[in-house]
């Protein structure tokens, strides 16, 4: 019966993946839940810290301007008066006007420069901040007071300055003075944005990044130093591109996520813009996706890190608790194996005061009584093999008993075939088939008349073929036991030839199977070295002389040297009898 071809499972990692899934799984389905779920509300909080604040600095820089532009108001309707009553060519060295512009100064600290210009650009001025030194602020004056000769309020865009060594953004507001419809000159003041800037620096102990940016989308300030340029255009960054869509319209903050390039790095963002009302400005604050989930990230990786450690400490636990349940098994599944090898020595060494140790006991003793059983089945079947082969001798020798010159014949024929059968690496199965044939190849002799089998002399050609039936005699003899089947072949065909000339039915090559190839030689051997009537026995160096010159055509050459091989190795010496010389090779009648 074949044994099942089905794949098994280890009971083992059966055990391992269920103790690693009732300890690890849901750890990581919580830790990864907990992660997600933090993750949400830490990006909320971050959405509305970002809100919060980008409002707050919304409105307060709202009121900022609002306030300043009222208090220009105010200072622009109270400096008109003044120049009504001045020629605007003497505008610089009218006392009034120099002090109200003075104190407009000193009562505003975050004015930097006031001045007020006749149609020649010439006039008064006051201030910290000499506007005339730097270049680029007396350019933008130029610009101021070519608008506001169309009659229009001006606001400039926001201007950089350095002052005491740092960069500084600035704006200018101007009004023209008109006297009857006629332009008489300009009152401008040049207004710091340092308090703006310094409210966005406050922001960087919640390590957000905060600007503030025009209609235009030109920065105004920064809390970044290394960006704080005004003027800047930053359109290109996705945010400030979703403030400018609205087109000044925006009424309410928005919150997103965005990519943003810098040296060729693209950074995912989240930021938060809040227009400035009135003056149409934007304030952004934003951060680094990285910094602001930086926490759930911490999480993370300490989530990752214990739960691997979890994981190794469970297969850890699960190993030893799975080989501990698993042991026992093993010894059971390999006692088993073994007795299913015919290997009943073997135990089952297990001490378990469960249910398996109490089968492991009883499937030890169902082993030794199989042992026990198949000890008695050996002996009996060894007796019955010594029974069978004792019967087969007997009945061999009783064959050589017929005539005294053959005695010992079939045994010997027996022992020489057996050492070819091994010198030819025939398996033990084979080897007892060729030592049971041969030693009944010439049981057919028993039905051979005396007259022709015990004859002295050469037999007559009659006679010879009288003696040639004992090999279809022994044959069917030996065929009437079915045990026998396989040994026919040696029996019937001993005395065939390679070359179609043997007898009884005039075999050739391939048709002789190797147990006749192996008894022929042994059955010529032994012929050729024992005394017959009709010839002396020879040497058995000259016997295989002989049987080396018929190799090929009467004898296989192959089995021819298995027997040259075996005398070579002494393995025939105990064979060796008398030796004579004889020089032709005699008509044998084995």
């Amino acid at each position: 019966m074949k044994r099942s071809q089905i794949r098994r499972v280890r009971i083992l990692y059966l055990l391992l993946v269920i103790l690693i899934g009732i300890s690890v799984l849901p750890l990581w389905f919580y830790g990864s839940r907990m992660v997600s779920r933090n993750r949400d509300t830490l990006e909320t909080q971050e959405k509305i810290l970002q809100s919060s604040i980008s409002q707050s600095l919304a409105r307060e820089i709202s009121l900022y301007t609002e306030n300043f532009q009222q208090r220009l108001k105010e200072f622009f309707d109270e400096v008109m008066p003044l120049t009504s009553h001045v020629a605007g060519s003497q505008y610089g060295s009218d006392p009034r006007l120099r002090d109200t512009l003075q104190q407009f100064v000193s009562d505003w600290p975050t004015v930097l420069y006031a001045t007020v210009l006749n149609v020649e650009a010439r006039g008064v001025q006051a201030g910290g901040y000499n506007a005339g030194d730097d270049a680029f602020l007396r350019k933008a004056l130029e610009s101021a007071f070519m608008a506001v000769r169309q009659g229009a309020l001006y606001q400039s865009d926001p201007i950089t300055i350095v002052r005491n060594g740092k960069s500084e953004p600035v704006m200018i507001w101007a009004r023209s003075i008109m006297v009857k419809g006629q332009f008489l000159g300009m009152v401008a003041a040049v207004v710091t944005l340092a308090p703006l800037l310094q409210r966005l620096e406050e922001t960087k102990l919640t390590g957000l990044e905060a600007y503030i940016v025009d209609n235009s989308g030109r920065l105004v300030a920064s809390n970044i130093p290394a960006k704080n340029v005004a003027g800047k255009d930053m359109v290109s960054v996705p945010i400030v591109q979703k403030f400018l869509a609205w087109r000044g319209r925006a009424r309410a903050s928005e919150t997103t996520t965005f990519d943003l390039t810098e040296g060729g790095e693209t950074i995912p963002m989240l930021g938060t813009y809040s227009p400035i009302q009135k003056i149409n400005w934007g304030v952004i604050v934003q951060r680094k996706e990285r910094d602001a989930f930086v926490a759930v990230d911490e999480m993370r990786r300490d989530t990752i890190l214990w739960g691997l450690v979890v994981i190794i400490l469970s297969l850890g636990i699960a190993i030893v608790s799975a080989k501990f349940i698993t042991r026992p098994l093993d010894s059971l599944t390999q006692t088993a194996r073994s007795i299913t090898q015919r290997d009943f020595t073997q135990r089952a060494d297990v001490r378990s005061r469960t249910e398996i140790g109490e089968l492991a006991e009883t499937f030890n003793l169902m082993a030794e009584d199989i042992q026990h059983y198949i000890g008695e089945l050996k002996e009996a079947s060894e007796e019955n093999r010594q029974l069978f082969m004792d019967s087969i001798e007997m009945i061999a020798a009783a064959v050589d008993a017929k005539d005294p010159y053959t005695k010992g014949h079939s045994g010997r024929v027996s022992q020489y075939s057996v050492i070819l059968a091994r010198e030819l690496g025939l398996p033990d199965e084979e080897i007892d088939k060729v030592r049971i044939s041969a030693t009944l190849h010439d049981v057919g002799k028993i039905g051979i008349e005396d007259r022709v089998l015990k004859k002295p002399g050469v037999l007559t050609n009659e006679e010879f073929e009288i003696m040639k039936r004992h090999t279809i005699m022994g044959f069917e003899i030996v065929r009437q036991v079915k045990r026998l089947t396989e040994m026919l072949p040696g029996i019937r065909w001993h005395h065939e030839s390679l070359n179609g000339k043997g007898y009884p039915d005039l075999l050739t090559g391939d048709e002789l199977p190797l147990m006749v190839r192996i008894i022929a030689v042994a059955d010529t051997f032994d012929a050729i070295t024992t005394d017959r009537p009709y010839q002396a026995g020879r040497e058995f160096h000259q016997a295989l002389d002989i049987l080396r010159k018929h190799a090929g055509s009467k004898y296989d050459p192959i089995v021819v040297d298995a027997m040259d091989a075996a005398y070579s190795k002494g393995e025939l010496r105990k064979f060796e009898t008398r030796r004579k010389t004889l020089e032709t090779v005699p008509q044998a009648r084995t």
